[in-house]
């Protein structure tokens, strides 16, 4: 007897709802399966994205480096040196390390103890790791006056260094001889008479966007004071300088006693080996002080230093009342150029606890740690024990 229509009716629907339950739980497998995959993919992107993040934003990748040169032991020069350095301090990249390389000569050198103790710097805590390098690169002069005469003598048969006098003028010209071109690839020169006035990662990375791997970048004036170079290619300066326009460079000025005229004349020579930075990173008083650049605010909104020029005719800090007002920038332009003396008041208890203001929420900070050297040797790291003594 045949069976039931209903029952065989029923059959065929548990059937057909075993098939669509296989159905609906392959399709679930599937789709984990496919959300997991989807899940590892956007991860390694992710992760990718991240590390490539990383490559730009560690601080070991390309840490801000600054350069001073100092010549000498006059108390002018060496308080506008402080100043200079408590700029550099308190302007320190947010997300970079920071080193200051110190090219002195033995005066100087001898100095550095004694400025490092009085504003114990050994007390601060900062954001990044901080280094501070002196060199006492008084031993390398012979070499230094040889490669520079080396230089000018094709253009100029007769000339002769004197190194009493002119020796620290030349100094930026050798800082990749003290300092790794494994650190980094840029540093940055500046004068003691010039104050930063922008945190240092925005040059940092006007710097590093440029597509060309030039020799130097620096501002339209041609003012050596602030120039930031590439340390991997340093040596060539030297080599085109003997192959350069030198009757071009400073115009009628020509100084052969200082070496803002070697890089003019490789700028004038080779302008395609040079990169020219905004004007705010190139606020030099000799050369902007006319009163078409008036208001200095509207006329430069963005500004990332201040370059004073030094004391005029004596060796004082350009922020000093011996030099009077009739060319004190900052006596008669308080609200612009008179900002460089921020600096130069602060005191450095205050300019520390500032430094101690940006550390990491949960961090403790980073002691600075000081390097000393002789000649093109090695720095020799100072101890805790021997630190500043």
């Amino acid at each position: 007897m045949a069976p039931p229509r209903r029952h065989l009716h029923n059959k065929k629907h548990r059937h057909h709802i075993i098939f669509a339950s296989i159905i609906i739980l392959l399709l679930i497998l599937v789709a984990a399966q496919l959300k997991q995959e989807l899940f590892v993919i956007n991860h390694s992107h992710q992760k990718a994205v991240e590390i490539e993040a990383n490559k730009v934003d560690d601080p070991n990748q390309n840490p801000v480096q600054v350069a001073f040169g100092l010549s000498g032991n006059h108390p002018g020069f060496l308080s506008e040196f402080e100043v200079a350095l408590k700029s550099v301090l308190l302007s320190a990249p947010l997300e970079r390390n920071l080193s200051v390389h110190i090219l002195a000569d033995q005066e100087a050198f001898v100095s550095l103890k004694g400025i490092f103790n009085r504003t114990e710097l050994s007390t601060w805590q900062t954001r990044n790791p901080t280094e501070i390098h002196a060199y006492d690169v008084t031993p390398d002069h012979p070499q230094m006056k040889h490669e520079i005469e080396d230089v000018h003598k094709p253009h100029f048969p007769n000339y002769v260094l004197d190194v009493r006098h002119t020796m620290g003028a030349f100094y930026r010209l050798f800082v990749d001889r003290y300092v790794s071109k494994k650190a980094a690839k840029h540093i940055l020169y500046m004068d003691t008479d010039v104050v930063v006035m922008a945190n240092l990662e925005a040059l940092w990375k006007l710097v590093e966007h440029q597509e060309r791997n030039v020799l130097f970048h620096w501002g339209k004036t041609m003012c050596s004071g602030f120039v930031v170079m590439n340390l991997q290619r340093m040596k060539e300066i030297l080599t085109l300088a003997k192959r350069s326009n030198f009757t071009e460079a400073d115009g009628s000025k020509l100084d052969l006693n200082s070496d803002q005229t070697i890089y003019q004349a490789v700028n004038i020579s080779y302008p395609n080996e040079v990169n020219v930075l905004p004007p705010g990173w190139d606020m030099t008083v000799t050369n902007i002080w006319q009163s078409n650049n008036h208001p200095y605010d509207k006329n430069f909104p963005n500004v990332g230093m201040l370059h004073f020029n030094g004391g005029g005719s004596t060796q004082e800090a350009y922020f000093g009342d011996e030099n009077g007002t009739e060319h004190n920038f900052i006596t008669n332009f308080k609200d612009t150029w008179g900002n460089g003396k921020f600096y130069a008041t602060l005191p450095w208890e205050w300019a520390r606890y500032q430094a101690m203001s940006l550390v990491r929420p949960g961090s403790k900070g980073h002691s600075i740690q000081f390097y000393f050297s002789k000649g093109m040797q090695g720095a020799v790291n100072v101890s805790e024990s021997e630190r500043l003594v």
